[in-house]
């Protein structure tokens, strides 16, 4: 007659391995939070700049207005509505509206969870378009702001007169 033994844990020992389980995580959730603002915060100023580069591309090529608005239901522009996304198509009636019969040429969804996102730019209109003349964003310039619910990680990405961003930290939003 054989015996068999049966391996398992007991509930005691299920009982720490839960506990001890539990203390690690309440110790990693918090930094991969910390992680993933900092990759958000480094990489909007990245979407943006080859937005810009993008649009300012094919401005020049097609030698039409490229505009690019803030948008939450990826259709139509909608003012102050950068955190979700963004959309670049081509402006032909020059309104700053995506109309029907525009070639809508990108989508960028942000889905921003760790800060806002919010264009302040000449003129206080909500979009930036690129001139088919020139290809450059004339009357258009001005500032993204990142505020990032930590603040270390808030920025402000300035669109200069010639297409051009850079970046720089913020101290407050």
């Amino acid at each position: 007659m054989y015996i068999k033994f049966i391996k398992a844990f007991t509930f005691v020992e299920l009982i720490v391995c839960i506990a001890v389980l539990a203390i690690i995580a309440s110790i990693a959730v918090p930094y991969f939070h910390r992680y993933f603002a900092t990759l958000e915060a480094n990489h909007i100023h990245k979407r943006i700049k080859a937005a810009a580069t993008y649009s300012r591309a094919q401005a020049a090529m097609l030698r039409q207005n490229i505009v690019i608005c803030p948008s939450q239901s990826f259709a139509q522009c909608q003012p102050n509505q950068w955190k979700s996304g963004f959309l670049i198509f081509v402006d032909t009636n020059r309104n700053r509206q995506l109309d029907p019969n525009e070639q809508l040429m990108h989508i960028e969804q942000l889905n921003l969870k760790y800060g806002e996102l919010e264009w302040r730019g000449a003129l206080s209109i909500q979009s930036i378009t690129y001139q088919s003349q020139t290809a450059l964003p004339i009357g258009s310039n001005g500032s993204f702001y990142y505020c990032a619910y930590e603040p270390k990680h808030s920025q402000r990405i300035f669109l200069s007169k010639m297409g051009h961003t850079r970046v720089e930290p913020l101290t407050n939003c």
